[in-house]
């Protein structure tokens, strides 16, 4: 008989090592297998919060490589730029991200391990990996991405909604660089149901393009049509292009002794894109839902603390898409807006509240920007900001 493990956690990305953390922090015997060998490298913008952060008693300062100090959003030629608090946007390369939170799991770690099979049992699961080793634990923890094997050969999320992404690290001319460092671009209007980025990492961007049901070859042109607007080119540099899976409604992410965490789960948040969030989010449920020995209850919190968040994005997502024009002048120029999606990114809210915000706070908004035209006529431009900085802050 193979040893058997409290919990086998398949993949180490944010959800998987989260998931191994939080196990092996309360005296469970964790093993975590990731296919790849290291350095790993994994498509994603990596942008989150130190809010998002405190909740592991480690440092990620080794791995950070920005702190973005403003955020910027263009529709068809016009550019909004906010203020950020400090460390309300941190930017990683998931390399190092994910190699650290792994270090610091204190679970047992494989990497260069492929499984090919999975047996699901009464009282525990079996894995077979890819070199014919059988290995079994308790419980089964999913972490491996948009693709599963795991939701795959268990029967889980047969019908999910994919959306598509393309990222390519890009250097740049010094001059090009500087325009981005600390200040991290969102370029709407280019794609249909997407949009684009730029992010800036320590010595280079990421730049990528994300949309819901792109035509064939459309985000591969358009990434390189608007990235070369901006100076940036990407001629003969690698494009990596990886889903987004998206859950919208109740589906099982659970069986008897297996739960789906992060992109296996499709927890990515259906405006933005972003899923290092939802991964750890998801992550630390799913122990507390093992050590619990109660697997639906995983099922009934991601519902309730994640499904209807979702689906409130997805419909903002859907009148931003539609409305794009009205969306942007009274939304994204709002900086009370900012500051919710600000709170959203540290796990402080969710779409409802940020809802209520936008819509609480437009008349303030509409009433601001009126005084503050008025101040412009009359005193200039330093009236109009003063005016802005007593309602907003420091603009």
């Amino acid at each position: 008989m193979p040893e058997l493990y409290d919990a086998i956690v398949i993949g180490g990305g944010p959800a998987g090592g989260s998931a191994a953390y939080f196990l092996a922090q309360a005296g469970m015997k964790a093993l975590v297998l990731e296919k790849e060998a290291p350095p790993r490298y994994k498509a994603c913008g990596g942008g989150l919060s130190a809010g998002l952060l405190k909740q592991f008693p480690f440092s990620f300062e080794p791995v950070i490589e920005t702190q973005a100090r403003s955020i910027a959003y263009t529709l068809r030629g016009r550019t909004v730029r906010m203020p950020l608090p400090p460390q309300a946007m941190q930017l990683v390369m998931r390399a190092d991200f994910d190699a650290h939170l792994l270090a610091h799991s204190q679970a047992e770690v494989r990497t260069g391990v492929a499984v090919r099979k999975i047996i699901e049992e009464d009282d525990r699961v079996t894995v077979e990996t890819a070199q014919g080793e059988r290995l079994a634990a308790r419980y089964l923890v999913g972490a491996d991405g948009a693709s599963s094997l795991v939701a795959r050969q268990l029967g889980l999320r047969r019908g999910k909604l994919l959306a598509a992404a393309i990222e390519v690290e890009a250097p740049a001319p010094p001059e090009v660089f500087a325009r981005f460092e600390s200040a991290p671009l969102f370029i709407f209007g280019e794609v249909r149901l997407g949009y684009l980025w730029v992010f800036p990492k320590r010595q280079h961007l990421s730049v990528g393009i994300g949309a819901l049901h792109p035509m064939p070859g459309e985000l591969q042109n358009t990434l390189k049509r608007v990235m070369a607007r901006y100076g940036i080119a990407l001629d003969g540099l690698p494009l990596h292009g990886h889903p987004l899976p998206v859950y919208t409604r109740r589906e099982r992410l659970v069986t008897r002794r297996a739960l789906l965490v992060g992109d296996a789960a499709g927890l990515i948040d259906p405006f933005s894109g972003e899923g290092i969030r939802f991964a750890i989010k998801s992550g630390r449920l799913a122990a507390q839902a093992i050590l619990a020995g109660d697997l639906e209850r995983y099922q009934a919190q991601v519902q309730r603390t994640i499904g209807w968040n979702h689906l409130l994005g997805a419909a903002l997502a859907l009148l931003f898409y539609h409305a794009p024009g009205p969306c942007f002048q009274l939304g994204v120029r709002n900086p009370f807006a900012t500051q919710a999606f600000v709170e959203m990114l540290s796990d402080r809210a969710g779409y409802g509240e940020v809802i209520l915000r936008l819509f609480g706070t437009l008349p303030l908004f509409l009433l601001t920007e009126a005084a503050a035209g008025l101040a412009g006529l009359a005193w200039g431009p330093r009236g109009r900001q003063r005016v802005r900085e007593a309602v907003y802050g420091t603009t």
